[in-house]
């Protein structure tokens, strides 16, 4: 549950009926998580909220044709509810973009494996975990492992958030920087990223985040 009405939020957007996967983040880094959503359902999450970031999270990867609409159908709904570039002062309702992988890169320090496999995934959730999310330990996956069910090739699949949330998630925790880790994070033109050097010292040890 959100313990304010102040929210950071990361979306990823792909194509389809409902293209937009939504991850809402509070000051207290508690989660939200908003799969399968259209345009109406994103205008009306962000309409509840009184102040707002917005993180649109992109990959490395050429975007197709009907990406670019969406894309484009997104920022005129961002302008109709009063967001603005960021960063725009005195504005309680901005935007900006986050390359997803790169920020996974960054915060992490190491090899990015692939973005959807299973290790990638656990990866990348132990990453966002390790930096104070308030989501389930991503170890906890292996728990559930037995070896019966792999036997059968039954896996608790449903208990790893998917590529796509993990990007929002991602984008989410960015957008929560920029108010809450002042000079950890660089502007580059609309984009924005983690600061390599800030992150250098924790991930001498990524428990640290945790254990604080």
């Amino acid at each position: 549950m959100m313990t304010s009405n102040t929210a950071f939020v990361g979306i990823h957007l792909s194509y389809g009926s409902k293209p937009f996967t939504l991850a809402l983040l509070d000051d207290e880094l508690d989660l939200i998580m908003h799969p399968n959503c259209d345009i109406k359902d994103v205008s009306a999450i962000l309409s509840e909220l009184d102040a707002v970031t917005v993180c649109l999270a992109t990959s490395s990867k050429s975007k197709s044709a009907k990406s670019a609409n969406t894309n484009s159908m997104f920022y005129e709904q961002l302008e109709k509810l009063s967001f603005r570039p960021y960063p725009t002062k005195n504005e309680t309702r901005q935007w900006f973009k986050v390359n997803a992988d790169e920020s996974f890169i960054t915060l992490l320090q190491k090899k990015l494996l692939r973005r959807r496999t299973l290790e990638g995934r656990i990866q990348r959730a132990l990453v966002l975990y390790d930096q104070g999310l308030q989501i389930n330990d991503p170890m906890e996956f292996f728990e559930e492992i037995t070896r019966y069910k792999l036997i059968q090739g039954i896996l608790p699949l449903e208990n790893l958030y998917t590529s796509k949330e993990l990007d929002a998630l991602v984008a989410a925790y960015v957008a929560w920087m920029t108010v809450n880790k002042p000079g950890q994070f660089i502007i580059q033109g609309e984009f924005i990223l983690p600061s390599r050097e800030e992150n250098s010292a924790s991930n001498e040890n990524p428990l640290l985040a945790r254990d604080a």
